[in-house]
């Protein structure tokens, strides 16, 4: 299978809410300050496009790339990392692999203008490149948004068209409840999201994640968005996602359920390839 390219497979009438697409949490965390605690991939934006990744939780403080308060950079010892190297990197695989699509959640985690910080990236990466992006409130077929990046706002915004909007996306913290819930973006569509960021590994997989997978069919109209990633004490990604990851790759996946897109902190090529099989 070739993961670079593996969504030229799949007809253009198919709807993107149909996809099951492997994404990642906090995506840009490879390296950054703190990275005990903040770190959740262990690839970069380039190599998760690589393995087959195709949604991205990309988080900002105006043009730097973070996670929460810590900045992320672009090597160990290197410079920040900023959105003209991400979208930079998005556009040259969209050049090179044009039956792809890039599904980018967009959101301010530092900061206190959401409205200020998406007018900087549409005014610098989407007036030079409207192209490249998909910017209608509903959800697309993959032959609309072949070639281009499908744009997820959960920031305030100011201009006509500026993507789906996941403002009312609610927030899933604590560590009591487990259910996931659902919102729409534009009164048609439907979104179910599960993001129990705060529970502890073993609950966040029994009673969070594998009942939405199990549940999905029950969903299958509505655009599926389950987080795995877990922050739950201890507070060490990495440490989390080791059991999550590995019951994931235990748990039996039947070809062409309804599974939507599913977010995970450092994923590797196994988890990859096995959400994209199930297409």
């Amino acid at each position: 299978m070739h993961l670079h390219n593996w969504m030229k497979n799949i007809g253009d009438d198919v709807s993107l809410k149909d996809i099951n697409i492997p994404g990642t949490h906090d995506s840009s965390t490879k390296y950054c300050q703190f990275s005990l605690f903040a770190s959740c991939q262990k690839k970069s934006i380039a190599e998760q496009l690589s393995m087959g990744v195709r949604a991205f939780d990309i988080r900002v403080d105006g043009m730097t790339l973070v996670h929460s308060f810590c900045k992320c950079k672009e090597r160990l010892f290197g410079k920040k990392l900023t959105l003209d190297k991400v979208i930079g990197d998005m556009f040259s695989f969209l050049t090179e692999n044009p039956t792809e699509t890039i599904v980018m959640l967009f959101k301010m985690d530092k900061g206190e203008d959401s409205g200020k910080c998406f007018s900087m990236l549409y005014e610098k990466f989407i007036v030079n490149s409207p192209e490249k992006w998909y910017l209608e409130n509903e959800i697309p077929t993959l032959g609309e948004v072949r070639g281009k990046i499908v744009l997820v706002r959960r920031t305030d915004a100011d201009y006509e068209k500026s993507g789906l909007d996941f403002t009312m996306m609610p927030d899933h913290g604590g560590m009591k409840e487990t259910s996931f819930s659902s919102f729409s973006p534009n009164g048609t569509d439907t979104v179910t999201v599960q993001d129990r960021y705060s529970l502890l590994r073993k609950k966040k997989w029994k009673q969070s994640v594998k009942p939405l997978l199990e549940k999905s069919k029950e969903h299958k109209n509505d655009l599926i968005l389950n987080y795995f990633s877990t922050a739950g004490i201890p507070v060490i990604p990495r440490f989390n996602s080791k059991h999550i990851n590995r019951k994931f790759l235990s748990y039996s996946m039947k070809n062409k359920n309804h599974y939507g897109i599913l977010m995970f902190d450092f994923i590797d090529e196994k988890i990859a390839e096995k959400v994209i099989k199930t297409n």
